[in-house]
């Protein structure tokens, strides 16, 4: 295929991959995931554990969930692995490695 005479190549992209680029220059992957994974808890969790979580952090892919019910604590310490693997395909990628249930 000839090209025309004065043809460059195009440095347009798409607006998403610009957006992610600038993302990740600046540092705000992990703590747009954070708000992300916060947001999604009530759903993946359910109703009943989203009212005796207290906090829910991320940092560098390790998931902290911290809970008022003992019973519940100990409860969700034998959902980490199907809890990390829940939030990991709402996000399409991995993103929580591990959980610790406090």
């Amino acid at each position: 295929m000839r090209r025309p005479s004065g043809w460059r190549p195009s440095n347009e992209r798409k607006l998403g991959d610009a957006l992610g680029d600038m993302i990740n220059a600046y540092g705000l992957r992990e703590k747009l995931d954070e708000l992300d994974i916060a947001s999604w808890w009530d759903e993946v969790a359910g109703g009943p554990i989203a009212r005796h979580t207290t906090a829910v952090t991320l940092r560098r892919g390790h998931l902290h969930v911290r809970v008022d019910n003992a019973p519940l604590r100990q409860e969700l310490g034998y959902m980490k692995d199907r809890l990390a693997e829940l939030l990991n395909e709402r996000s399409g990628r991995v993103v929580v490695r591990s959980v610790t249930i406090g």
